[in-house]
């Protein structure tokens, strides 16, 4: 079943077939037959016609029009082509030519008359999506090995979709495949049964789904109109679905002669083991004027979701939501915004338990009639909502065909969608899928204007093996493949561009990436962070850069390699520091700062910095090189200050530390006298540092005098061991140890 039969089931219903008498000419006959919906005895007609005309243009448009609605995209591609290039044709069928030339996969001839149309109607945003969706394509056909899919048993000739999960072993889903034995009902439009509400649950060795039965235990369900999508909530136990507008009695037209969709529930009577037999109107909005159906609940039964024609959308079919006040009662409506609706039909709407939007539409990016996309939303404080970019699925869950009625588990791991793709037992059928893997959407922009960069080349890895490679569109973004809980890299280039990378966890709802790259040109800075002691790269590391001018801050996660990149205003001083966590709590790089500055600097100029970060632990003690003091003195000489300024500046960076100051002297001398030769010395670095602008609480002095020799050189009672100068010197030392980070 195409796009224009699910409008017609579900929001055009059609009456029931009827005969009619008299003779009448074989064109008059056949519009008869196109008013009432019923395509396919109106192409049988509309041919005869032809036969006599084959240059009858009016007859041409009809036949065109005809296949169309009925999802024939070969034949109807084949009369729109005798339509489109004759002299004042309409933009319509220019439009419907490239349609049915990109159900067709001609994608370079429907470019053209895509073109050809928005060339004469402009103002249609919707076609201008799909002409640059084209584009896309290729991307969107790669079967990446995430689903594995399968068509259900229950699956009839006939049409079956609507499905909706119950509980956590069955599904409802409406099918035409009843036929009542005494009374014929029928639709104009498919010739055949009403649509009504079936249930099935998995087999219980199997655990597969092959058995469904007619949802017939109600008084309400008479089979004489349509009953369609339907949305299970089992915390309410309440069963919501679509039907006609119509009361169990007689059915009610609109001022168009069409009988509208309304949504309808029932609840579930435990005392009684069924469900209540008249289902009443769900929803204060329904309208004699206008469809309301595909409804969807989220888990709390808090929020409820469905599409509607009504008037004041953005095109044919929007999604809406509103919310529950009290009871059964619900709130006015509102529209979900451009970002999922759009000049088309958007659709079939399911709000994961994960608060994924998951939805059908052929006014987005698309492989060709509907497609299923995803979307997240954004709250802002706590009312206004908004929604992410919708991304396309991709094949193969999209195709070329209609693809629609898409709904997930809670796992995230198992659900069905509905298609009318070759291959099926039926027109609409019910597939099954387990999901392995999801398609991860980005952008890649300039970080110094913000603009899209197009055409950038994306390689995602995973440690350093190669796991996808694409190309950002016209717009920038790129769409690729990754399994849900892996870490990977996303690394971009382009000419004119240094290289840039973000690493992403996949999860299976994932962020849109958003890879920031600078334009090789101008002043730019190469900051690289390595470790202290061994030189090797940190990755991993924050660094953050601050214009002295504006006081404005740019972050930056150096790479595998230990880089970030920055762009740099002329004639401005800046100040640079690094931090990094090691995820143990008693071990920590101390954070490290620096400064650059491009005044008087010349552009094109590239300038570099490399920052050394100390891996230090609590507890353990760090040596300040070369504090000399003078004999028996504790006053702190000019060389000596050089030496702690650093230890000023560690401070400063890591305005957190506490640290315990010690002082150590050589064995020469008294133990005691050495003891409060080394106390006075701590103390006196102690007030230095505190000169300096160092809180005192930060800081401990501890002189320990030479009770903590690095060597052997001892020289106290009996025990003398003959040292050089050198050996004495290594024990007259200054350190400090952390206590709190």
């Amino acid at each position: 079943m195409n796009l224009n039969k699910l409008l017609a089931l579900l929001f055009i219903f059609g009456l029931s077939s009827h005969s009619f008498a008299g003779e009448r000419p074989l064109v008059k006959v056949a519009d008869m037959y196109y008013r009432q919906f019923d395509y396919l005895k109106a192409i049988e007609t509309y041919q005869r016609a032809l036969l006599r005309d084959s240059n009858d243009m009016y007859v041409i448009q009809k036949l065109a029009d005809s296949y169309r609605l009925t999802n024939n995209w070969p034949s109807a591609m084949n009369y729109y082509a005798k339509l489109v290039n004759k002299d004042n044709t309409e933009a319509l069928n220019k439009l419907y030519y490239a349609d049915a030339l990109r159900a067709n996969q001609k994608y370079d001839s429907a470019k053209v008359y895509y073109k050809a149309y928005t060339d004469m109607v402009p103002a249609d945003a919707a076609v201008k999506e799909r002409l640059s969706s084209l584009d896309k394509i290729a991307a969107l056909n790669i079967d990446r090995g995430f689903y594995n899919i399968k068509n259900l048993p229950i699956n009839s000739p006939y049409s079956d979709f609507g499905v909706s999960f119950y509980k956590d072993t069955g599904i409802f889903f409406c099918s035409d495949r009843y036929a009542e034995p005494y009374v014929k009902h029928t639709d104009n439009w498919t010739h055949a049964s009403f649509l009504q509400i079936y249930k099935a649950f998995k087999d219980d060795t199997s655990g597969n789904i092959s058995k469904c039965s007619l949802l017939s235990n109600r008084k309400g369900a008479d089979k004489k109109f349509h009953e369609g999508t339907t949305n299970y909530n089992d915390r309410m136990q309440e069963l919501y679905f679509d039907r006609s507008n119509y009361n169990g009695r007689r059915a009610f037209f609109a001022s168009d002669k069409t009988v509208k969709l309304k949504i309808y529930r029932v609840g579930w009577l435990a005392d009684q083991n069924k469900w209540s037999d008249v289902p009443a109107e769900a929803v204060p909005f329904n309208d004699n004027e206008y469809s309301v159906g595909h409804p969807c609940m989220s888990r709390d039964g808090k929020t409820l979701y469905f599409a509607s024609d009504k008037p004041g959308g953005y095109g044919g079919v929007d999604i809406y939501m509103c919310t529950r006040e009290i009871g059964t009662l619900w709130s006015s409506p509102v529209n979900l915004g451009p970002k999922v609706n759009t000049a088309g039909n958007d659709m079939f709407p399911f709000i994961a338990d994960d608060g994924t939007l998951y939805f059908a539409s052929d006014g987005h990016l698309g492989l060709g009639g509907l497609d299923i996309y995803s979307t997240t939303q954004n709250k802002t404080g706590n009312k206004t909502i908004t929604w992410a970019e919708p991304v396309n699925l991709g094949s193969p869950i999209n195709t070329s065909s209609d693809d629609f009625n898409y709904i997930i588990s809670s796992d995230n791991k198992r659900g069905y969608f509905c298609s009318n793709r070759p291959g099926g037992h039926g027109d609409d059928d019910i597939y099954s899928f387990i999901k392995n893997g999801v398609l991860v959407a980005g952008i890649v922009y300039d970080k110094n204007t913000g603009e899209h960069i197009p055409g950038a080349q994306i390689v995602m890895k995973e440690d350093s093996a190669e796991k996808g490679k694409v190309t950002g569109d016209s717009t920038g973004e790129f769409t690729v493949g990754a399994i849900v809980g892996k870490k990977y890299k996303f690394y971009a280039t382009h000419p004119g561009f240094i290289p840039a990378d973000v690493t992403e966890t996949i999860k299976a709802k994932p962020e849109y990436i958003k890879i920031g790259m600078t334009a090789d040109g101008g002043i730019t800075l190469e900051v690289s962070v390595v470790d202290k002691k061994t030189h090797n790269p940190i990755p991993g590391a924050i660094i953050r850069l601050t214009n002295q001018t504006t006081k404005k801050d740019v972050f930056c996660t150096s790479t595998d390699t230990g880089k970030c990149i920055f762009v740099l205003d002329p004639e401005t001083d800046y100040a640079i520091q690094a931090s990094k966590e090691t995820g143990e709590p008693d071990t920590r790089y101390l954070s490290v700062s620096g400064v650059q500055s491009t005044i008087n600097k010349k552009a094109p100029l590239k300038l570099y910095s490399t920052i050394e970060l100390e891996k230090v632990k609590k507890g353990v003690s760090i040596k300040i090189e070369n504090i000399y003091y003078d004999l028996n003195k504790w006053f702190i000489r000019p060389d000596a200050a050089k030496e702690l300024d650093k230890l000023v500046k560690i401070l400063k960076d890591n305005p957190r530390l506490e640290i315990e100051l010690a002082s150590h002297t050589d064995c020469r001398g008294t133990a005691e006298s050495n003891m409060q030769l080394s106390s006075k010395r701590a103390e006196a670095a102690v007030a230095y540092l505190a000169s300096q602008g160092i809180a005192a609480n930060r800081m401990t002095a501890a002189g320990y005098g030479e009770t903590r020799l690095v060597n052997k050189c001892a020289c106290e009672g009996t025990v003398i061991v003959p040292c050089t100068d050198d050996q004495h010197q290594e024990n007259r030392r200054t350190e400090f140890k952390i206590l709190k980070f």
